[in-house]
C-alpha cells in the first residue's frame, strides 16, 4: 500500500513544489549561519535567499556589476550575492595585505576547492601542492634545454593545422587551433612524444578542463551537504578517470618497467614532467599521476587566442614584431635566450593580459581577521584594476607596445616583463600563490608569436570585426566562433 501511494504521490504535481520548498528551507538554514557583513555595502541584489535569478544573470553580466561597484566604491570594499554565499570585492590598498597573509589566515587554496568544487569535479583535493617545487626545480631550471623540443612540437602542430595551399588564405577556429597547438607543445614537456601527439589524448586534456569549469558552475548552483548527491546527476567523473587512466597507463607501464630494469644506467632517459614525479615520488597509481598531468595542462592559454585575434584585427603590428624577430634570431639563433630579447612580442602578449585577461576576480578565503568574519569569500575585481585610469594612461586602448616602452626607460629592462609579478597587472596572480608555471607559459606563447608572425601573414576571416569576448561568470574567454585567416609567407 506504502509503495502505491509513494508512486502515485511521484507523478503528481506536487513533487516539485516540495523539492523546491525543501531545498529553500535547507539553504535558508545554511544563510542563517553565514558571516554577518551587514557593515559592507551590497552591489547588485541586496538578498541571498532572491538572488537565484540574479546570480543567473551574472554568468554573463557579472562585468557590469562589478564596473558598477568598482566606480561606487573604488577604495573601500563591496559585495556581491552570489545565490549561497556572498563576494566581497577588496580595494587594490589591499593587495599587500592577501599578499603576505599565512595559508591558514587566508587559504587560497580552500577558495579553488569552493569555486571549483575540486572534489567533485577533478577526484583530487587540492591541499597537495607538492608540483609547484617541481615546477620550480625542474621545469622552470630545464628550460633551455627543453626549449628545442618545444619549438620543434610548435612548428609540426603549426605545419598540420595552419599550412595553407601556396599563396591562399586559410580560415581556421581561433579557440581550438589554439588550444591544440598549445596542448601539443605542453605534453612534449609533460609526457613526451609519442602521446603528446595522440588525438585522443588531445581531445581528454582539452575537454576535461571545460568539463570542470562546466560542472563546477551548476555544483555552485546547491549548499554543500547536498553535492555528494546531486554530484551523481551533473558530474561524469568517473567515466573521465577510466578514458584517462585507459590512455596514460601504457605509456606509466613503460616507464616503470624501463627504471626496474635499467635504474641509473637508463640510456635516453625522458626529460619530461611524467618522468619527474615517477623520480621524486613513490606512489605511481595511475589515476594519481593522469590527474597530475591533467593539472599541469589545466590552465589552458587563452591569452594566446585573444593575442592572435588581436593580431589578426592590427595586422600593421605584424611588421613591427617581425623586424624584432627576425633581428634577435640573427643575433642568438632559435633558442630560450632569444626570447628574453623580444620585447615587442612580451609586451603584445603583456598588455593583452591587461586588456582582456582571463578572470574578472580572483577568488579567496579568509580563514581568520577582524574586519573580515571568518570563512567570507573574499575576491579583487582584476579586470576593473586593470582599466584603471589611475594606473595606466588611456586604459581602454589596446597599445600592444604599453610595456615595452616601459621596459626601455628602465635600467635594466627586467621590469614590466609578461612573468614579472606586481599590483598592476595580476594575470599570473601575486605572492606565494602566483603561478609557478608562468614561465613555461611565456616561453610556449612567445615561441608561437614569433614563428606565426616569420611564417604567415594573418588577418580576420573576411576582413570582418573582431568577434566580442566572452563574459561567461568570473571567466573571460575568447570567443568560440572566432576565425583567422592565415597564408604562407613568401620569403
Amino acid at each position: 500500500m506504502f509503495s502505491i501511494h509513494f508512486m502515485d504521490f511521484i507523478f503528481t504535481p506536487y513533487l516539485i513544489p516540495g523539492v523546491c520548498a525543501t531545498l529553500v528551507v535547507a539553504c535558508s538554514f545554511q544563510l542563517f549561519r553565514r558571516p554577518n557583513l551587514d557593515h559592507i555595502p551590497v552591489v547588485g541584489h541586496s538578498s541571498l535567499l532572491a538572488s537565484y535569478w540574479f546570480t543567473k544573470g551574472l554568468e554573463v553580466d557579472l562585468a557590469r556589476v562589478v564596473q558598477e561597484g568598482y566606480d561606487k566604491y573604488k577604495s573601500r570594499a563591496f559585495r556581491i550575492a552570489n545565490l549561497t554565499h556572498w563576494v566581497v570585492c577588496l580595494p587594490r590598498s589591499d593587495l599587500e595585505y592577501v599578499v603576505t597573509a599565512s595559508e591558514d589566515r587566508l587559504s587560497f587554496l580552500k577558495a579553488t576547492e569552493q569555486s571549483l568544487k575540486i572534489k567533485y569535479t577533478f577526484g583530487v583535493s587540492n591541499s597537495d601542492t607538492r608540483h609547484r617545487p617541481l615546477i620550480r626545480s625542474r621545469l622552470t631550471r630545464n628550460l633551455r634545454v627543453l626549449y628545442p623540443e618545444v619549438r620543434e612540437e610548435i612548428i609540426a602542430a603549426c605545419n598540420e593545422l595552419l599550412d595553407p595551399k601556396y599563396n591562399e588564405w586559410k580560415s581556421v577556429s581561433v579557440l581550438h587551433t589554439t588550444l591544440k597547438i598549445v596542448g601539443r607543445a605542453s605534453n612534449r614537456v609533460n609526457v613526451g612524444l609519442p602521446l603528446c601527439r595522440d588525438p585522443d589524448w588531445l581531445d581528454f586534456n582539452i575537454n576535461y578542463p571545460q568539463a570542470i569549469v562546466s560542472e563546477a558552475r551548476k555544483l555552485r548552483l546547491f549548499p554543500n551537504f547536498m553535492l555528494p548527491l546531486v554530484t551523481k546527476f551533473v558530474t561524469r567523473l568517473s567515466r573521465r578517470t577510466k578514458q584517462g587512466v585507459a590512455l596514460i597507463s601504457p605509456l606509466i607501464k613503460e616507464r616503470l618497467r624501463h627504471m626496474e630494469a635499467e635504474g641509473a644506467d637508463w640510456r635516453d632517459k625522458p626529460n619530461d614532467y611524467l618522468q619527474w614525479w615517477l623520480d621524486t615520488s613513490p606512489d605511481t597509481c595511475p589515476i594519481l599521476l593522469m590527474r597530475r598531468m591533467l593539472s599541469f595542462n589545466f590552465a589552458a592559454i587563452h591569452t594566446f587566442a585573444q593575442a592572435l585575434l588581436k593580431l589578426a584585427e592590427n595586422p600593421q603590428y605584424a611588421q613591427v614584431l617581425r623586424e624584432e624577430v627576425e633581428a634577435v634570431v640573427n643575433k642568438h639563433g632559435w633558442t630560450k635566450d632569444a626570447l628574453s630579447e623580444m620585447r615587442k612580442v612580451d609586451s603584445f602578449f603583456k598588455e593583452t593580459q591587461r586588456f582582456e585577461g582571463i578572470s574578472i576576480c580572483t577568488d579567496l578565503t579568509l580563514a581568520d581577521g577582524t574586519f573580515i568574519p571568518r570563512g567570507t569569500i573574499l575576491a579583487f575585481p582584476v579586470h576593473r584594476m586593470h582599466h584603471d585610469d589611475a594606473v595606466f594612461e588611456n586604459p581602454d586602448a589596446f597599445e600592444p607596445f604599453r610595456f615595452a616602452k616601459m621596459r626601455n626607460k628602465e635600467l635594466n629592462g627586467s621590469g614590466n616583463q609578461m612573468t614579472t609579478l606586481g599590483p598592476d597587472v595580476l594575470s599570473f596572480g601575486l605572492g606565494t600563490h602566483a603561478c609557478p608555471g608562468r614561465f613555461f607559459a611565456a616561453t610556449v606563447m612567445k615561441t608561437m608569436m614569433a614563428h606565426i608572425v616569420m611564417s604567415y601573414d594573418v588577418k580576420l576571416e573576411d576582413d570582418t570585426c573582431h568577434p566580442q569576448t566572452l563574459r561567461v561568470g568570473r571567466s573571460i574567454v575568447p570567443n568560440p566562433a572566432a576565425k583567422v585567416m592565415f597564408r604562407k609567407r613568401v620569403k
